[in-house]
């Protein structure tokens, strides 16, 4: 499970006045601590400090609701610290509020790896080169953008082991270096690489220790890197939305074989990726679906390629699925338009999975839904649903583009049955939630035409 902590501080007995809580995964050095206060007033931001350093907060999708991040560095303090905070109600009342909190050292193994002795000591006539990217990235770094560019929830940028986890002390040929500060996930060459949020590119080229790299600024002090990459689709100042290929995983710079190494800095500080993700940004940032069945801008679209047949009805619910694209290039990502209709007699009501990268845990492509567990360096994640409610004759509609085996790719293999399943969501609870759906659907085969003269580029 995900260990998120709800902390109240000094719940109070006055009608009305602001709440303050913390959201986490732990309370260690590499997380990130999420500060959230409701019931402010709405055009006063709240004031408070940690550790002698302001927060800043901004403002959330709900009237009244702040939020404020608090990143813990790799060489944090450790033991009791306050969060201090200055709310005020909606007609300026303002009260203090404390949150005591222990932040504990995290425990972090030594990892012992062999690479080319030019990486552990570089020949002298690559020292001027390694000193003016150092100071290139010192500089990136250290730029804040204030203002929010992501729009909820941060994502994995590829699904895959962790080979090397947040925080190991790093021993390469015998010489110990400095504390691994990103993820290193395992992937095969050419595996596509996705932005986790919306974001600007802010370096886009190769560097002398992580090859072809990428750094995301996301906004708010929160920047993204993606390094050791095969091919890059991005250049610098470009927008990114979400999800957005940005590149694929390679075998450049200091590597021992082909992974992508992840890293996250928030102000400065070196958090690991998966204390974002694991933050449930949604609820605070994603704006409301007008229909609560249209999971998906796709699913108004006319100029799709036909539907095919639904199929076989299991209580009162069938499937089909389309590809969003006519033609795909041979080993293109590819993106199939899911729906599910209710043909019972009465509305029908559905536990949905909200993260797309978390569905592998209900549906598969020409396999069955596995359960999917994440990729955290000390947490599995939380799979978040919520209840949709499917009437008579409507239809639920969402895309689909990965399931527990990775991303979907345009192969010679041109027929895609998907399998629909929530066994899974229920499988560590001891009695499923009373008339919500269970069962397994199955789509008849989908074909997907495939060209071998078509570039990949990635995009839709």
């Amino acid at each position: 499970m995900n260990f998120l902590l709800a902390v109240l501080a000094l719940a109070s007995s006055a009608h009305g006045e602001p709440t303050l809580t913390l959201q986490s995964r732990a309370v260690q050095r590499g997380e990130v601590l999420l500060v959230i206060v409701e019931g402010n007033h709405p055009k006063t931001a709240p004031s408070g400090h940690f550790r002698g350093h302001p927060l800043d907060f901004f403002p959330a999708q709900s009237t009244g609701t702040w939020l404020a991040l608090i990143p813990l560095d790799l060489d944090a303090l450790t033991g009791l610290a306050k969060i201090e905070a200055t709310l005020r109600d909606v007609k300026g009342h303002a009260a203090l509020k404390t949150i005591e909190v222990t932040v504990a050292a995290g425990n972090f193994p030594v990892e012992n790896l062999s690479v080319d002795q030019k990486y552990v000591t570089p020949p002298k006539s690559d020292t001027e080169r390694i000193e003016n990217e150092s100071a290139q990235l010192k500089h990136l770094w250290s730029r804040f953008e204030p203002t929010r560019l992501f729009m909820g929830r941060f994502d994995a940028p590829i699904p895959g082991a962790a080979t090397a986890r947040f925080g190991e002390r790093r021993v390469f040929n015998g010489q110990p270096r400095a504390p691994h500060s990103g993820m290193d996930l395992k992937a095969k060459m050419g595996v596509w690489v996705r932005a986790p949020a919306a974001g600007r590119v802010i370096f886009a080229g190769p560097l002398y220790f992580s090859g072809n790299t990428i750094i995301v600024e996301h906004g708010l002090g929160i920047k993204t890197l993606y390094a050791h990459l095969s091919t890059m689709s991005v250049k610098t100042d470009d927008p990114v939305k979400k999800g957005q290929v940005i590149g694929q995983v390679g075998a450049t710079g200091r590597v021992t074989g082909p992974h992508l190494h992840w890293a996250l800095k928030i102000r400065g500080a070196r958090i690991d990726p998966y204390s974002l993700t694991s933050l449930d940004l949604d609820s605070y940032f994603s704006t409301r679906v007008v229909d609560a069945l249209a999971q998906s801008p796709a699913c108004g679209r006319e100029d799709l390629p036909r539907p095919p047949a639904w199929g076989k009805s299991v209580g009162g619910l069938r499937t089909r699925t389309r590809p969003l694209k006519s033609v795909y290039a041979a080993g293109e990502p590819l993106t199939m338009l899911v729906e599910i209709q209710n043909v019972g007699k009465k509305s029908a009501f559905l536990d949905f999975v909200q993260d797309p990268t978390a569905r592998a845990s209900v549906l598969g492509f020409n396999r069955s839904p596995e359960p999917f567990s994440s990729l955290a360096s000390s947490a599995t994640t939380r799979l978040t649903t919520v209840q949709v409610k499917i009437p008579r004759k409507k239809v639920l509609c969402f895309e689909a583009d990965r399931d527990a085996g990775g991303p979907l790719l345009a192969h010679a293999t041109t027929f895609y049955a998907l399998i629909y399943g929530t066994d899974h969501l229920y499988a560590s609870t001891s009695t499923a939630r009373a008339g919500i759906w269970r069962g397994q659907l199955l789509s008849p085969p989908v074909a997907v035409l495939v060209s071998t003269s078509a570039s990949a580029t990635g995009k839709r």
